[in-house]
């Protein structure tokens, strides 16, 4: 990867530590103490640079890491897994910590996914300032350092607690005697800090295109590898190659956006340069958001014209530009096109199976009624039926898809039914159902053609469309196997692949009923429409009406009692409204009726208005006290204990979450099975929007819940158990874990 050459220089650091102590002690030189720590895959120390400091001045230390054989450590920005190191110090007041300075990294593929890090031992610096003279003859120094270090197929947190004692010298300091080796180490190590330079730089987003423009002295047309790692993260896609624009005083840089790109208006930059018979090198800058508003570059930060290709410059492949087992010449081309193939498989075959999720039944019920009144259809009716279903669901997973792009893009961390978690569209989506089961039981009628809203067919089937759109939005709540990894790899990927993939859940899910639509012979098997489908259709209100309960008690859960009864206030008035629309459609009275009824709408739209200032932020505590409320830090202080944890992410609207505690969770022997094995149990609430949830999802490469987790003890990585549960299934996994 990088730093070829330290390998060498720890074998002779090891020589010289050998007999260095031995001198000091002879001698009788005081010099900075370190105790390296060995954890399972790394040995770290606190080091400083020099044997002693003066009081009052500005000294450096470092952190070195050095990850065993075939494992590394990462960079500032990880890419699209991995954590930084940080320190978080236990020191006198009147010091000042710096940032830790990182060399510039190089890549660590891992099937479709790319980050940035180190393969080999590397010093990490920062300075330290003075605010006031310290006292005394030694400084003591205690950090808490962590950092994540992965091989091809664990990463595992790693922290230790490190110490430093540091002689002060006197007034001269004329009794620091400089270690000649460390000096020499940390030399090396600023030496691969990029440096910094005041270079004009900007960047501009282009549709899926993020452009750099940096205006730069140095002649880099000659150059045989450049690359551009920005600082910030989410913001490119890493995967992909970059395309490199060089001229006498310029280069622009265009790379496929990430899905945090909207985040950010400005960011530091690492630009690595590879010249033919020259070392690398690596410059630090800071480029600013240079929108004019219309996707267009202003011309301020560094002068370029509009055209991204003008002007006689050249092109550079954005190639690998270090050494990295084999990253060289990687790009998201091969292996992006067999992920996207897979992903809309898995989105069919997902699409598939939430037909027969519990979130679906309710509308499998208006399917039926669709079902069988095509048995009295002509094909070509029938056909057109199915066609309106199929346009339904498809427009409505496309209008889901473009509004995850679009909140992702204005940086919201959203996904797979992110409108759940507002307490005014669940209101809204009970309304939908209550309505539907009115007009099921007669108690109006809405002629859009038969499908949603039961009335009669008329020609066009406008109420097929419906149904397709009242399918979706009620399907939203359940994941089916096959659907988190699709839905995990496209909310990440570009626009057109997240779209491709919501298109392809939506044919799986239409699949079934417009299959039966299209295939007269399956037709020929259903029963004759007749008088009983009267009563047939008046039982299918009753599944809608018991989904408006489940809808009620998820809106209460979210968002508080208030809010609920307000709910319940715009169902109640709902229905004083269709049934004095029903009987104002009769020959008397029809005034009185119709005033009731528009008095209804009035109180429907008054109560949604209001609704979201009733809004509560309701407690999301785990509803045993043998459970903990998830969060990265818990986790973490417990793995650090070396405690086995399961954890497990849920949601009060999902109903696979909750049919899986229900069954499984919740249930005696596994619950008895968790405590006898001294399992911690944490519950993450995704009821709500968290953001904290949202990234332990999309590093697992879920776009929802359900997700669950076992963390052995010891283990880098998690177990990820199945999406549907049993108890047998639970426990098998954690004892075979």
């Amino acid at each position: 990867m990088i730093m070829r050459g330290a390998n060498l220089r720890t074998g002779k650091i090891r020589q010289r530590r050998r007999w260095l102590p031995v001198l000091g002690a002879v001698l009788c030189i005081p010099f900075a103490q370190a105790v390296p720590v060995k954890t399972d895959n790394t040995q770290v120390e606190l080091l400083a640079e020099t044997s002693s400091i003066r009081s009052g001045e500005t000294f450096t230390l470092g952190l070195k890491l050095t990850p065993d054989p075939g494992w590394h450590t990462y960079w500032i920005n990880p890419g699209d897994a991995g954590k930084a190191a940080s320190l978080r110090w236990d020191a006198p007041e009147g010091l000042e910590f710096g940032e830790l300075g990182f060399p510039a990294p190089g890549f660590v593929p891992f099937m479709d996914l790319m980050s940035y890090g180190y393969n080999e031992p590397t010093l990490l610096l920062l300075e330290v300032a003075q605010k006031e003279p310290l006292s005394g003859d030694r400084l003591s120094l205690k950090a808490r350092a962590s950092w994540l270090v992965c091989d091809d197929k664990l990463c595992i947190p790693e922290r230790a607690d490190l110490e430093l004692e540091i002689p002060i010298a006197g007034g001269d300091a004329s009794d620091a005697v400089d270690e000649e080796w460390r000096v020499a180490e940390f030399a090396q190590a600023r030496a691969l800090l990029p440096q910094a330079m005041d270079w004009p730089a900007a960047f501009v987003q282009r549709g899926e295109e993020l452009v750099f423009d940096i205006s730069t002295p140095l002649s880099l047309q000659q150059a045989s590898g450049l690359y551009l790692f920005p600082e910030a993260e989410g913001m490119i896609d890493h995967t992909a190659e970059q395309q490199v624009g060089l001229w006498s005083d310029r280069v622009r840089i265009a790379v496929p956006t990430g899905p945090r790109v909207a985040r950010y208006e400005t960011t530091g930059l690492v630009l690595s340069v590879d010249m033919d018979n020259a070392p690398r090198q690596a410059f630090s800058l800071t480029a600013r958001r240079a929108d004019g508003g219309d996707g267009s570059m202003d011309a301020a930060p560094v002068g370029f014209s509009s055209s991204p290709w003008d002007g006689g410059g050249h092109t550079v492949a954005g190639g690998a530009p270090m050494e990295s087992g084999g990253a060289a010449g990687f790009g998201g081309g091969a292996t992006f096109g067999a992920g996207l193939l897979q992903a809309i498989v898995f989105a069919i075959l997902g699409g598939l199976i939430l037909n027969l999720m519990p979130c679906v039944l309710p509308i499998l019920s208006l399917k039926a009624l669709g079902v069988a009144r095509m048995a009295g259809e002509d094909p070509a009716v029938a056909r057109g039926a199915g066609l309106q279903f199929l346009t339904g669901v498809l427009v409505s997973f496309l209008i889901l898809a473009a509004l995850i792009i679009g909140l992702r893009a204005g940086g919201e961390a959203v996904g797979w039914a992110f409108h759940m978690q507002n307490p005014l569209i669940v209101a809204i989506l009970a309304l939908v159902m209550v309505a539907v089961g009115l007009n099921l039981l007669g108690v109006f009628e809405v002629n859009f053609g038969g499908g949603a809203l039961g009335g009669k067919a008329t020609q066009g089937r406008a109420g097929e469309f419906f149904t397709g759109v009242l399918a979706v939005l009620v399907a939203t709540p359940c994941t089916a196997p096959f659907m988190a990894p699709a839905l995990g790899y496209a909310i990440l990927q570009p626009a057109t692949v997240t779209v491709s993939v919501f298109l392809a859940l939506g044919l799986g899910f239409a699949l079934p009923y417009f299959t039966v639509a299209f295939l007269p012979g399956a037709q020929r098997l259903l029963p004759r429409p007749g008088a009983w489908m009267v009563s047939f259709r008046q039982a299918l209100a009753f599944p809608m009406l018991a989904t408006a309960i489940w809808l009620y008690w998820v809106l209460g859960n979210q968002a508080g009692v208030d809010a609920l009864t307000l709910a319940l206030i715009s169902a109640l008035a709902l229905a004083l409204g269709a049934f004095g629309w029903r009987r104002g459609a009769g020959a008397g009275y029809s005034r009185p009726w119709r005033a009731a009824s528009m008095a209804g709408l009035a109180v429907v739209l008054l109560s949604l208005w209001t609704l979201p200032r009733a809004v509560v932020e309701v407690d999301g505590a785990p509803e045993t006290s043998d459970e903990i409320a998830y969060s990265e830090t818990v986790l973490e202080e417990l793995r650090a204990q070396r405690e086995p944890v399961f954890a497990y992410f849920t949601a009060d609207w999902c109903i696979t979450c909750k049919v899986n505690e229900r069954v499984a969770l919740k249930s005696d022997a596994v619950r008895q099975f968790l405590l006898r094995e001294g399992v911690q149990v944490l519950v993450g609430d995704w009821t709500n929007e968290d953001p904290e949830i949202t990234e332990v999802l999309q590093r697992h490469g879920r776009a929802g819940v359900p997700l669950y987790l076992y963390f052995k003890p010891g283990s880098a990585e998690a177990l990820v158990l199945p999406q549907i549960l049993t108890p047998d299934l639970v426990i098998d996994a954690i004892e075979n874990a």
